[in-house]
């Protein structure tokens, strides 16, 4: 993938997932910009990496939850390289939360980061794009959008909502811009999840193994590389979505 000069931005760049998409991009010597919420750190030692490497990055800080932040973050990032061509929705938050005990601070957190979120940055995206140039968004999701399960009922219900917007930005933002986006299932542990639950989880997809990040980031490269693609979902969850 040769992406030499293509601005791009990525939230939630500097970990996990958005970390591997980032050094993907800037391997293909994309013009890569890297937003981060609280992560300064790893948004730091990665982009120190990539310039290292002879790639071009930038880094910007941004609170997902403020919406009046939020529409800042496009405009910035068309600061270091120009117009976005790409955006990889990549950030978002994941809480446990039962049905009845999930109050609405909790809830408002969820809809907040990982959906309205994205659609304020979908917006500014396709603001900021000059008229008749390609672009390309790329959400990330969930495989538990296809078989809801108890225990996560904000998240759920935001990622849910995702890709439900993935579905109508596609058909009113063609022809130029496409959306798309991966539904990942066990790739990574989520935060102070137990080593054996993820590991158990992993076992009982029909592949019997946890996926990676890099499973991800072939994802992203097959959607970028895609001209005629839009409004679509790649479930990469070994299968997980089919239980």
């Amino acid at each position: 993938m040769d992406m030499r000069g293509v601005p791009v931005l990525v939230t939630g760049g500097g970990k996990r997932i958005g970390k591997a998409c980032v050094e993907a991009l800037a391997q293909a010597r994309a013009l890569v910009v890297i937003h981060y919420g609280s992560s300064q750190k790893e948004a730091e030692l990665l982009s120190n990496k990539i310039r290292q490497d002879g790639g071009q990055v930038a880094m910007l800080q941004g609170d997902l939850a403020k919406p009046e932040e939020v529409v800042s973050i496009m405009q910035r990032a068309a600061q270091f390289f120009g117009p976005v061509q790409i955006l990889l929705n990549s950030a978002a938050i994941f809480k446990p939360g039962l049905f009845n005990n999930t109050d609405l601070a909790q809830w408002h957190e969820h809809i907040g980061v990982n959906l309205t979120a994205p659609f304020i940055l979908m917006q500014e995206f396709a603001a900021q794009l000059p008229p008749k140039t390609p672009g390309k968004i790329i959400n990330i999701i969930d495989q538990r959008i296809k078989r809801p399960r108890p225990g996560h009922i904000a998240y759920t219900t935001a990622k849910s909502g995702l890709w439900t917007l993935t579905q109508v930005a596609a058909q009113e933002m063609a022809p130029w811009i496409q959306v798309n986006a991966i539904a990942p299932g066990p790739i990574l542990p989520a935060p102070e999840q137990p080593e054996d639950s993820f590991a158990a989880i992993a076992k009982a997809t029909p592949l019997a193994r946890a996926g990676s990040p890099e499973d991800i980031v072939k994802a992203m490269i097959f959607l970028i590389e895609h001209d005629y693609i839009t409004g679509e979902i790649i479930r990469v969850d070994g299968g997980e979505h089919l239980q």
